[in-house]
């Protein structure tokens, strides 16, 4: 029987598994449609130009600015094989999203049939996790090596078996290639095993009650070392009574490996925030520094187990040196990705952008994922009375990442993809672990009227409650996704900036002789995403507003913002005609950026914050017309004589 045919009948066999690859088709197909339908965002057009760069021969320098440099080679890659377009820049985030509804399949022993059929359904269907899987930002690739991570672990602690350690160290080292979020990442799963290595450490040893709170105490801070100096320490283990190294210092020690250049910049928080690159001897200081922890990560990683961590070591360094280096071309993206990514992330939370407030996420979040919300809640609260391993993990994950983004500076509404996933993740498997009980309890002979009747209450509301989710998901990704009118949408490019571009393009087309010149004002940032749509094109500069005003060539398309050529400006009598436009829009944030913690709990009290729930949820979002907005010009010169004159706007 041949592999394929083997597959098909183990599927034909399989109800759960046929579900969830029925669910990861559609995944597929809502990710895949229509992908160019909005305009690449001002982030979007960024990462797709760099990538284009790239794709084009002119290299890559990484720069922590656009995050990890994964990203841009994974697109420069589609770019290079099926061409550069709107669409292939958000191909790889929308297959990564896509992946993300398989991934369950891993930890099926563990969530059931029902658990596992659950995860991969809200994966799919998370309005949040589908917006951004349709985005190209970083966020849902490194949600996907999150998600992983998280299993890896979690099955080297139950199994043991080496693949997991592999599959630790190369998702580590993927998550720091991505975003940095990956330090957030691993700070909690990191903060968990030392947990999890202290109460084992406390079996070994068989200590109980008073004793065992005070050894307890003792080794949480420094439990991270014993397992460094597991080897080292062999004679004080034997005294203590500690024996077989506990998996957990495995995991700590091949994710602490893999992290540690890349906290070179930690030092800036004890030495105030001194800026050591402003000088010769700094730069140098840093160097040695980051030499001076890799040096160290191989020290541990080779006297833990030296036949283990040299593949684990190959694999990481395998990820992680190509891809900063680009290839080997600037071998100084080691340096910007082990010092610069930490360094650049510590200087944002003090820039705070978006300065959101600090219930940010405790607004959005219940707009978007209303469907996983309440069975994430009072599942994740039952799974930690119950003191289910695996369920104190994911709420570990759920409830760290949700506090360390609230009391982050940066609070932006993609950041709730890191939420939305482990929110998934603690409902389904709540799920997976009340329906098989409930199911018995109906088969069974106690079973009544009350119980069925419970029963039908309970799927109508999970019904209707999914239909508004999975209604409000195709309004965000498909209905308005490149229109404001919620806050999902962060300072959208309008769709005037496409067409636009097209109009440019056939006026340059249609020009005899050299194509005109083409000048765009970078007040206000007006570059992006101007830069993406108009890559190719010959004679295209980014000017200030006084180069505009003092020194722009006759016979130029003008693209400036509003204010730059105002109404009375001489300049217009250059020009035969100007279309003016939106550049970028935005939701309008000041009702709920006057909020305050007590006029929330005022609404609640009263209702109003309820129906203001409610009417969201019905799909009751404001009027386009009530944006903020950039409003741009673009000028059109006459055409040379003899030139065909385009059918553009008028």
């Amino acid at each position: 029987m041949s592999l394929a045919r083997a597959f098909t009948s183990k599927v034909r066999r399989d109800p759960v598994l046929l579900l969830v690859l029925g669910l990861g088709l559609l995944a597929v197909a809502m990710r895949l449609v229509d992908l160019d339908a909005q305009a690449l965002h001002h982030d979007e057009s960024l990462h797709a130009t760099f990538a284009w760069y790239l794709a084009e021969g002119r290299g890559y320098v990484h720069d922590p600015l656009m995050h990890g440099p994964l990203q841009l080679h994974v697109m420069a890659a589609f770019f290079t094989v099926f061409g550069d377009s709107d669409a292939m820049a958000r191909v790889p985030h929308a297959l990564a999203g896509s992946a993300l509804v398989f991934v369950p399949l891993l930890l099926r022993r563990w969530l059931g049939g029902a658990g596992t059929v659950a995860a991969a359904a809200l994966l799919a269907l998370s309005p949040t996790l589908l917006y951004y899987s349709r985005f190209a930002r970083n966020d849902i690739i490194v949600a996907l090596w999150t998600l992983l991570l998280v299993i890896a672990v979690w099955r080297y602690l139950e199994e043991g078996r080496m693949r997991w350690l592999i599959l630790v160290a190369a998702m580590t080292a993927l998550s720091f290639a991505t975003k940095e979020t990956a330090y957030l990442t691993v700070a909690l799963l990191l903060l968990y095993l030392e947990g999890a290595l202290v109460g084992a450490l406390l079996r070994q040893r068989g200590t109980r009650g008073a004793r065992r709170l005070l050894e307890g105490a003792l080794l949480l801070p420094t439990a991270w070392l014993v397992a460094a100096l597991w080897r080292p320490l062999v004679g004080a283990r034997g005294r203590l009574g500690l024996g077989r190294q506990p998996r957990a210092a495995d995991l700590i020690i091949v994710m602490g490996t893999v992290t540690l250049p890349f906290l070179a910049a930690a030092v800036r928080i004890p030495l105030g925030g001194v800026e050591l690159g402003d000088s010769w001897i700094g730069t140098h200081a840093i160097t040695l520094w980051i030499v001076a922890l890799l040096v160290s990560s191989l020290v541990v990683g080779l006297l833990w187990d030296w036949r283990r961590f040299v593949p684990i070591a190959v694999i990481a360094a395998v990820i992680i040196v190509p891809l900063f280096t680009t290839s080997f071309t600037n071998v100084g993206g080691l340096r910007s990705g082990f010092w610069g990514q930490l360094d650049y992330w510590l200087d944002q939370q003090d820039v705070q952008r978006g300065n959101q407030p600090a219930f940010y996420y405790l607004m959005l979040v219940p707009l978007y994922e209303f469907l996983t919300l309440l069975p994430a809640i009072v599942g994740g609260l039952w799974l930690l009375w119950r003191r289910d391993r695996l369920g104190v993990l994911l709420v570990w994950w759920l409830a760290g990442t949700f506090i360390a983004l609230t009391l982050a500076g940066e609070k932006m509404p993609w950041l709730s993809v890191h939420i939305a996933l482990p929110l998934a993740l603690v409902a389904a498997y709540a799920v997976g672990r009340w329906v098989p009980p409930w199911l018995r309890a109906l088969r069974g002979k106690g079973a009544n009227v009350f119980a069925w009747s419970g029963t039908g209450v309970a799927v109508a509301a999970v019904l209707l409650v999914g239909t508004l989710s999975v209604r409000g998901a195709a309004s965000v990704a498909y209905g308005h996704p490149d229109t404001a009118v919620e806050p999902l949408i962060y300072t959208q490019t309008t769709p005037d900036v496409p067409l636009l571009a097209r109009e440019i393009r056939e006026f340059m087309e249609s020009s005899g002789g050299e194509p005109p010149r083409v000048i765009v004002d970078r007040t206000a940032s007006l570059t992006w995403p101007w830069a993406w749509y108009l890559r190719d094109l010959p004679g295209v500069s980014y000017e200030s507003a006084e180069f505009i005003h003092e020194e722009l060539p006759e016979g130029a398309v003008l693209i400036s913002t509003s204010s730059t050529v105002g109404a009375d400006s001489p300049l217009r009598a250059q020009f035969e005609r100007s279309v003016p436009y939106r550049h970028r829009w935005w939701f309008p944030e000041g009702g709920y950026r006057a909020a305050t913690f007590g006029s929330v709990f005022g609404d609640l009290l009263d209702g109003s914050l309820l129906r203001d729930w409610a009417n969201f949820v019905s799909d009751d979002r404001i009027d386009a017309d009530s944006l903020g907005t950039l409003e741009g010009e673009v000028f059109f010169p006459a055409p040379r004589q003899g030139a065909a004159r385009p059918a553009g706007r008028r």
